[in-house]
């Protein structure tokens, strides 16, 4: 946990310092969950991409105002939140932004931030796996059962079941601080 902290600690530094790999860095980790929460609001992709590129530039023109991680993530949620709500608000895009929409709960927000966080954190953890097996834990995201997998990666049946169990434990030292992704990736693999 220390040695997590050192890191953290040390991207932030190089950050604020203006470092265009920390930027990267930073930029890699919350890309794909930023344009996701975006296109909640927006329904469109594209769109979502550009106002998320927005954000990022407004991050970095105020980063050496930012000496907290947390405080970067929440500030990027934010702003896509607010650029989004405008974005609708001055297109009109034939929908009525109503003001249940512009004044979502604080909870509401809350809460769509802690799903993104997981949904990014539990990614990363089965990007980590070795191929085969993140290939194996990524057809049973797409809902395919072992024969299928076995079929479509020319394995058996036995392999794919194999590469569950591995993938398992490699994900449950990997998410130990996350128990509810944990639970729901058993409910998902082992049911």
């Amino acid at each position: 946990m220390e040695r997590k902290q050192v890191d953290i600690n040390m991207l932030l530094l190089r950050l604020q310092q203006g470092d265009e790999k920390a930027f990267r860095s930073l930029f890699e980790e919350f890309y794909p969950s930023l344009c996701l929460f975006a296109t909640h609001y927006l329904g469109d992709k594209d769109e979502a991409a550009d106002i998320v590129q927005e954000s990022f530039l407004k991050y970095w023109n105020k980063r050496a105002d930012f000496d907290d991680y947390r405080r970067i993530k929440s500030f990027l949620y934010v702003v896509v939140r607010h650029a989004c709500l405008n974005h609708l608000r001055d297109r009109n895009l034939r929908l009525q932004v109503s003001d249940e929409l512009i004044k979502d709960t604080e909870q509401d927000f809350h809460d769509y931030l802690m799903e993104e966080e997981a949904h990014r954190i539990f990614n990363k953890a089965i990007d980590s796996l070795p191929n085969q097996m993140r290939a194996v834990i990524n057809y049973s995201l797409d809902g395919l059962k072992n024969a299928e997998i076995a079929e479509k990666m020319n394995l058996t049946e036995g392999t794919v079941h194999a590469y569950k169990k591995e993938a398992y434990k490699k994900l449950k030292i990997s998410l130990r601080e996350c128990y509810y992704l944990l639970s729901v990736f058993v409910y998902l693999f082992f049911e």
